[in-house]
């Protein structure tokens, strides 16, 4: 089921670089803080062994390393992320931004520099003294393991940042995971909108500009419940909303206008921001992979081969759909199904369009279209056949030789071949 909007929003606020590093950072402080309530239980002879010139020769290591390591693994990361974004598709970056590997890689190092340097303070500051320093030194010692692990993990992160194989296959994981949540709950979760059901209740509109990010299902059917009515959710993650457009309708059983405070809490429940999420938004994910597709295809990159190979995965993608109506929906939400032609469309058109004179895209695209034609799903074969009868005449202009003509023709599904 889909996260509720506070946790969703929590998530949001996690994948960000910056929190992973300040939990990492609370912690080195916290680690150098409790270190004489530790002592105590520390044995008397430990105290001969590890002095104050011991540990000070620790953390000069780490105080003068660590800032050098995690700087330079900022630009690194930096540098892959503009990378991604020039040479694959802009919308790539927010998924790098969001990788939890290098995330915490960055964190341990800063989190290190921290604690040294925390620490070193507090020691040239006399608040350490006796066994204090034996479980400085061993947090030390545990902080350089961390350190040292975070180093093999980046080195073998590094061989990949940022590459265009890396980058798609992060795309389409995510997309895959929006598109198994979406089938696990069709609807949204909730009821088929029907027809009737968008003059139905009474209106809550947009207030703001932007699109819709995130819907908190579960609550829209709470809230319905609460004033025995029904939800219809009109709008659906990834749509583009203007102050005044119609997101939902309440049908309560009364017939009776929306208080504004019902009419804000209702509101509040479908999130608008300025940028897609790939959470709820399947269609988004299909339109970021076809975009690595069509940048490959672009004159200062012309590499048909990775547009070919992003083909193949969005047919892998599509050709998996297959909701699961077994599942029981939220009991007082009804709400839009996905578009099959929207999500072909997003996933093929314009690869056909800017490969329109490449033998091989087109050989690709068409077998992929040929492909769902013959899915079970009766309006994502009519969108397969529809989108490759596009293709095909787009081809047939572009190409010169009617010998490759005839080979897209004969990869085509039966729909173009007649359409002719």
């Amino acid at each position: 089921m889909f996260l509720t909007q506070n946790i969703w929003k929590l998530r949001e606020w996690a994948r960000q670089v910056w929190p992973r590093v300040a939990i990492f950072c609370v912690g080195a402080i916290i680690s150098a803080a409790i270190a004489p309530l530790i002592s105590p239980f520390v044995p008397d002879r430990l105290r001969q062994t590890i002095d104050e010139v011991a540990v000070l020769a620790l953390l000069s290591i780490l105080t003068s390393s660590m800032l050098g390591v995690a700087a330079f693994s900022l630009t690194v990361m930096v540098t892959a992320h503009h990378f991604a974004s020039g040479q694959v598709t802009p919308r790539s970056h927010r998924l790098l931004r969001q990788d939890g590997r290098t995330q915490s890689v960055i964190a341990t190092f800063i989190g290190a520099f921290v604690f040294a340097l925390v620490t070193t303070a507090a020691i040239h500051a006399d608040l350490y003294g006796g066994l204090d320093f034996v479980v400085i030194y061993g947090v030390t010692i545990l902080v350089i393991t961390a350190v040292i692990v975070a180093l093999i993990r980046w080195v073998h992160q590094l061989a990949s940042l940022g590459s265009i194989e890396t980058t798609t296959a992060r795309v389409e994981d995510v997309t895959r995971d929006s598109l198994s949540i979406r089938m696990r709950a069709p609807f949204l979760g909730g009821h088929p909108l029907r027809s009737d059901d968008r003059e139905t209740g009474e209106p809550v509109v947009a207030t703001a500009y932007g699109v819709v990010r995130h819907v908190d299902v579960q609550s829209l059917s709470e809230i319905a419940e609460e004033e025995d009515g029904w939800v219809h959710l009109m709008v659906a993650p990834g749509d583009q909303v203007v102050p005044g457009d119609l997101i939902l309708r309440l049908d309560r059983s009364d017939g009776g206008a929306l208080s504004d405070e019902l009419t804000d809490k209702l509101r509040d429940r479908v999130s608008v921001g300025d940028m897609r999420s790939f959470d709820q938004d399947p269609v988004f994910g299909l339109q970021v992979l076809s975009e690595i597709g069509q940048r490959a295809l672009s004159p200062g990159i012309n590499d048909p081969r990775t547009a070919v190979d992003v083909v193949s995965r969005l047919m892998g993608l599509l050709g998996s759909w297959a909701p699961d109506d077994g599942n029981d929906p939220l009991p007082r939400l009804r709400a839009p199904d996905l578009d099959r032609r929207v999500m072909v469309e997003a996933a093929f058109d314009a690869i056909a369009r800017d490969g329109e004179d490449l033998l091989e895209v087109q050989l690709a695209v068409q077998a992929a279209l040929s492909h769902l034609a013959g899915h079970e799903d009766g309006a994502l074969a009519r969108a397969a056949r529809e989108i490759s009868a596009r293709a095909l005449a787009r081809s047939d202009t572009a190409l010169t030789l009617e010998e490759d003509r005839a080979r897209v023709r004969a990869a085509a599904p039966a729909y173009s071949a007649a359409s002719r």
